[in-house]
């Protein structure tokens, strides 16, 4: 009986090891498979590294952007298209780790639990349709011209990024060689839009704005004086211009750094940093699962005369364009910020959506109603008495450029961003040019052009 006992024992270890182990096995199989699955070293969908095998990416209108035909990845006819969108679609070496055919290759090779990537009755993968407009990107893409930077289009009602574009680029139907000219393609593989944070410059100057309206009683009716230059608490704080006596609507369109500094001294670290966090400054999001730059607002132990420089968005403040688009967006849309998205749909190779819909958040309350208003309103006053709307009238452009110093006496960064003002075309954008120079030239003739292509002009 004792033997029976012990074998009994034994017998009961070992089945629940056994039970265990098929836990742990099944575990990992529902965790790992679908990324062993799309593994480069899967030679049914690899070739010396390279995806063969995957299914279409398309843009908003239909227009394919990558297909797989005959067990080769085939990119769109147009160069310049290809180019424009290459850190949307991705490379052939997957060099851009934000690209769609890196981080949704899962969805690509139509990997499944039940069929792996078998696929009934035919077809290669799944199918994404975007929310990016081709042509508009490859204008975009012209638009900069081959210098450093990003821009970005976004219906602020839906959320639909139109256009997404990073500079610089290639063609990766002909990839070059990137090494063998550095300084040319220095981080090439970096999507800017989503994976750098920049120094803001003054376009930062809506964060501290809004700030302003809701915690300093009267500031709409104040009037503050600009003589080029301003001690505060033994930091000069300077101006590029002396703009005189102005009230609050002047100090945007005059782009004060002596009014944005007083404010943000008066302010306080604490209701600053509370500003930037509203306006998404620090918080990393993500697009549609792919992984969004953080920015940095920090304040602690900072002096009075850092503080000023903070709220005119220098300092060591940071910002991720697509983040801070977001902000924007939520000015023009009465301060409710949508959640932005790129991929419309992925469906199977028989037309069966491979991903449901889901309603999108809406982040309520991001700014008073009154306060988005307000800033509606100076912004699109610095666009009539300052920048100007080229072939734009009519559509309510309203913005705020920034020119952001940076380091080792290279020129300053170019940002221009904002939106129209326009049921017919509820766009907002963002622009940066790296090293461009003034806001109000390199970034708001980008922006000017792409508009312009976004509603036809």
């Amino acid at each position: 009986m004792k033997l029976m006992g012990k074998r009994a024992g034994i017998l009961f270890i070992l089945c629940v090891l056994f039970a265990v182990g098929m836990i742990f096995l099944l575990f990992t199989y529902i965790k790992d498979a679908p990324k062993w699955a799309a593994a480069p070293f899967n030679q049914h969908l690899y070739r010396s590294g390279e995806l063969v095998r995957a299914g279409q990416i398309l843009d908003a209108n239909g227009k394919v952007l990558v297909s797989t035909i005959e067990n080769e990845r085939v990119y769109n006819s147009d160069e310049s298209t290809r180019a424009a969108l290459m850190h949307l679609v991705g490379d052939p070496k997957r060099g851009v780790a934000t690209s769609l055919q890196v981080t949704y290759r899962n969805k690509l090779v139509g990997w499944n639990y039940l069929n792996g990537i078998y696929h009934f009755g035919g077809g290669i993968g799944n199918n994404i349709q975007t929310t990016v407009d081709a042509d508009l990107a490859r204008a975009t893409y012209a638009a900069l011209g081959g210098r450093r930077g990003t821009a970005c289009v976004m219906n602020y009602k839906t959320g639909d990024l139109l256009c997404m574009v990073s500079s610089p680029s290639f063609d990766p139907a002909n990839v070059p060689d990137i090494e063998g000219d550095p300084e040319k393609y220095d981080g090439v593989y970096i999507n800017r839009l989503l994976s750098a944070s920049y120094t803001p410059g003054s376009i930062f100057k809506l964060v501290t704005a809004a700030a302003a309206i809701d915690n300093l009683p009267g500031v709409q009716s104040r009037e503050f004086v600009c003589e080029g230059s301003y001690d505060l608490l033994g930091q000069e704080i300077t101006c590029p211009s002396v703009h005189g006596r102005q009230n609050f609507a002047e100090t945007m369109a005059n782009s004060c750094n002596i009014a944005y500094a007083r404010m943000a001294s008066e302010l306080g670290p604490e209701t600053m940093t509370a500003y930037a966090g509203k306006a998404g400054v620090m918080s990393g999001q993500d697009l549609d699962g792919i992984g969004v730059a953080n920015g940095h607002f920090s304040l602690t132990g900072a002096a009075p005369g850092d503080v000023g420089w903070a709220g005119v968005g220098q300092y060591d403040t940071l910002i991720n364009p697509l983040s801070y688009l977001e902000f924007v967006a939520a000015i023009a849309n009465g301060g409710s910020a949508v959640t932005p998205h790129i991929i419309d749909s992925i469906k199977t190779p028989n037309g069966f959506p491979a991903r449901f819909a889901i309603d999108l958040p809406i982040h309520e309350n991001v700014l008073s109603g009154s306060t988005a208003g307000t800033l509606r309103q100076i912004m699109r006053a610095a666009v009539v008495n300052n920048y100007g709307e080229g072939n734009l009238a009519g559509y309510g452009l309203s913005a705020k450029s920034g020119t952001a110093e940076v380091a080792d006496g290279k020129e300053p960064h170019s940002w221009f961003c904002g939106f129209l003002d326009d049921e017919t075309a509820p766009l907002a954008f963002i622009v940066i040019v790296e090293n461009g120079g003034a806001g109000k030239d390199a970034a708001a003739n980008v922006a000017r052009t792409v508009l312009e292509a976004a509603v036809g002009k």
